[in-house]
């Protein structure tokens, strides 16, 4: 390596590593070994597939080398581990070394650690999608994922059921106990339907005391068991402030693609089921019927 380059990097504040072009690292700065934990010794002979986190897809990697292969530059934001296992982001951009023929002889990158500036991103991302009362989905995440979750049904020809959930007279819980035990109430019963389903569903806020779920990979038989868990578990009463409130809940589903192949539709019937529940006296789930 150059020497006036070996001293630049040396005393380079962004982390700089450099490959051959097969991959295997020839070098590694100080400010790499530090943001990775491992030393250069640890590293070089090595790949940096040492750092990978799992997190990016095959896609990602394979744009990586049909851009390095082509003679150009990849700038990406790269999602890796350090030594000790912590994930930490990295804004890195890489570059093909070419020599006096024009023959790319090595791959060098510089980076910077972004986790600080990703981490306040993700938090952005979250509050502008979760709901800040339960921590739960807001209508616009469940709509995205609805929608995801109903491509995936159609490719895979799986069952998928939505369902509505509505807490029965909640308004006199307000009235009765004050909003702050409504919000008590919200609170309770987002928790009490989360520990009923698995973690690859979805449960969301998508109103004031209405809720929805997405059901993935399950028909009525299958949804009816989880519903009706649901029910069970919102019957029994919430403490507040010393006092008793009940927080009862009426549910309605509809099933893709037995019912509608649509999400608006998946809904709107889902709604009408969950008023049919209301009507027969809440506390009840309530399929729709044709």
């Amino acid at each position: 390596m150059d020497r006036a380059f070996r001293r630049y990097v040396e005393q380079c504040p962004d982390s700089v590593l450099v490959t051959d072009t097969g991959g295997r690292i020839v070098y590694a700065n100080p400010a790499f070994e530090r943001m990775t934990g491992y030393s250069s010794s640890e590293l070089v002979g090595g790949t940096p597939a040492l750092l990978k986190s799992g997190l990016h897809e095959a896609d990602f990697y394979r744009e990586l080398w049909s851009a390095l292969l082509a003679g150009r530059e990849f700038r990406a934001l790269f999602a890796n581990r350090r030594k000790n296992g912590e994930p930490y982001y990295e804004d890195k951009i890489i570059r093909p070394l070419f020599d006096e023929r024009g023959r790319a002889t090595h791959f060098v990158s510089y980076g910077r650690d972004a986790t600080e500036r990703a981490r306040e991103f993700d938090k952005l991302i979250h509050a502008a999608t979760h709901d800040s009362l339960t921590d739960l989905p807001n209508r616009g995440l469940f709509l995205d994922r609805l929608a995801q979750a109903l491509r995936h049904a159609a490719r895979r020809e799986q069952p998928l059921t939505v369902a509505i959930l509505d807490l029965d007279r909640f308004r006199d819980i307000n009235n009765r106990h004050g909003h702050m035990a409504g919000d008590a109430a919200l609170q309770a019963v987002a928790g009490r339907i989360r520990a009923c389903v698995r973690e690859a569903d979805t449960v969301a806020r998508i109103g004031g005391d209405e809720l929805a779920l997405i059901l993935l990979d399950v028909g009525e038989a299958q949804a009816q068991h989880v519903l009706e868990k649901i029910v069970a578990a919102n019957a029994a009463p919430l403490s507040w402030d010393g006092r008793e409130i009940r927080a009862t809940v009426s549910i309605g589903a509809s099933v893709f693609p037995r019912d509608a192949e649509h999400e608006e539709a998946l809904r709107r019937l889902a709604d009408e089921a969950m008023y049919a529940a209301k009507a027969a006296g809440g506390s009840r789930c309530v399929f729709y019927a044709r």
